[in-house]
């Protein structure tokens, strides 16, 4: 087990990082705790407003919800595809999978993960001038116990601290959609910090193609989203792209999710859209984005997007020390588990209709016409699935079998 120690600093990406903290491994309490660095609790930033209102003394985890690490840092640990990486990677290397701990993780995100916060001493390789959509795409649906240390290496540095199940990495695209950098390199002029995803083993074909169609249709809807689109290997097989909402023209942004705030497992942790809407207006103090949440509850709802955990709803914070919410991601049609919203709507999970919409819409301070009206845009919205389904080349099975599923959601 590794008793390595991790510098953590904040880059915005401007040149210049600040010391933020120390991180060690505790071995009486078994787990993974943090030195506040002097310099930044005499002038400290709010990096986990809700759980370190003053950073001083050590931070330790409230309880196994991130493994060995307090919420703030072990946000930037992927999980699913990125963790599987890493792991594999580091077996590759002859280490015990019993043997691999957290800070071990964390030192292979190092620098390029998702947010501003960087880990070092880091393990990673040169970057890539180029990185081919192609190899990829061969490569992952075979990715294995057998797949060469050099390959695992490369997936894990192109992941980049990204979260979710499905195979993805972060990359710059260029302006024409023809070439792909290395995501650790100075941006050049008119390429975009993007994030590509593909749709794992178990998928049906064309999830990625319907992730998109969700997406072009979530923004017609008023959901606030990142640029998306889709990319295509020379085999067919389509990439879901999005632009990345913690990279701003070079800079970087802070982020933490909802998981990350509370500090809680993301997959047990139970919450109502009521207590999420109450906690954006606690994070922005805005009426605005408090209604944004409120407008991707509904568009959730009526959409059938039930992969709604707390993961999957994020805040940023600038240089300015503001925090907003993030843009709307990893919206698509999804059964959810066990046929419920990980988020339940005034406590129903699966099938809240009018009744739980109207009722935490009050409770979060929005006026009875303006429900209306939001519901009524967002039906609207959906009743164009097919021609959204038809732009992004989603297969006529699927875009009749989700066709069917969103007028169904509109009765409840």
């Amino acid at each position: 087990m590794s008793r390595g120690r991790l510098l953590v600093s904040l880059d915005w990406g401007d040149g210049q990082e600040r010391s933020v903290a120390q991180l060690g491994w505790d071995p009486g309490a078994r787990q993974v705790v943090a030195e506040w660095d002097r310099t930044f609790t005499g002038d400290p930033l709010p990096l986990s407003p809700l759980l370190v209102r003053q950073p001083q003394g050590l931070l330790r985890p409230r309880g196994r919800a991130f493994g060995d690490l307090p919420g703030l840092f072990g946000d930037s640990l992927p999980d699913g595809w990125g963790r599987l990486l890493i792991d594999r990677n580091l077996a590759a290397r002859g280490r015990a999978r019993t043997d691999i701990t957290d800070l071990d993780r964390l030192a292979m995100v190092g620098t390029g993960g998702m947010g501003a916060l960087v880990y070092r001493p880091e393990e990673a390789p040169d970057a890539a001038e180029d990185i081919s959509l192609d190899w990829f795409d061969r490569l992952v649906p075979t990715v294995g116990e057998d797949t060469s240390a050099d390959d695992l290496e490369r997936l894990r540095m192109m992941a980049g601290g990204s979260q979710g199940a499905r195979p993805k990495f972060v990359a710059q695209l260029s302006d024409d959609g023809t070439r792909l950098r290395d995501h650790r390199l100075p941006l050049m002029p008119s390429w975009r910090a993007v994030l590509i995803k593909r749709r794992a083993v178990n998928d049906a074909p064309g999830a990625a193609e319907a992730e998109a169609a969700y997406a072009t249709m979530a923004r017609a809807a008023g959901v606030e989203m990142m640029p998306t689109g889709l990319l295509h290997a020379r085999s067919g097989e389509a990439f879901f792209v999005t632009d990345r909402f913690d990279r701003m023209e070079g800079r970087r942004l802070h982020v933490q999710t909802v998981a990350a705030l509370l500090d809680v497992d993301f997959r047990t942790a139970t919450l109502d859209y009521a207590e999420l809407l109450k906690l954006v207006r606690v994070m922005t103090r805005d009426q605005r984005a408090v209604e944004q949440m409120f407008r991707r509850m509904v568009f959730n709802i009526r959409a059938q997007n039930r992969d709604d955990h707390l993961k999957n709803f994020s805040f940023v914070m600038d240089q300015a020390e503001t925090w907003r919410l993030a843009p709307a991601y990893d919206i698509s049609f999804s059964n959810g588990p066990g046929g419920e919203h990980t988020l339940t709507v005034a406590g129903e999970g699966r099938h809240p209709g009018a009744t739980e919409i109207q009722t935490v819409g009050t409770q979060s301070g929005l006026k009875p016409a303006r429900i209306a009206e939001i519901i009524s845009e967002v039906d609207t919205t959906l009743l164009n699935w097919p021609h959204f389904a038809e732009e992004a080349t989603v297969p006529p099975d699927l875009s009749r079998g989700i066709a069917g599923e969103l007028a169904e959601a509109r009765r409840w």
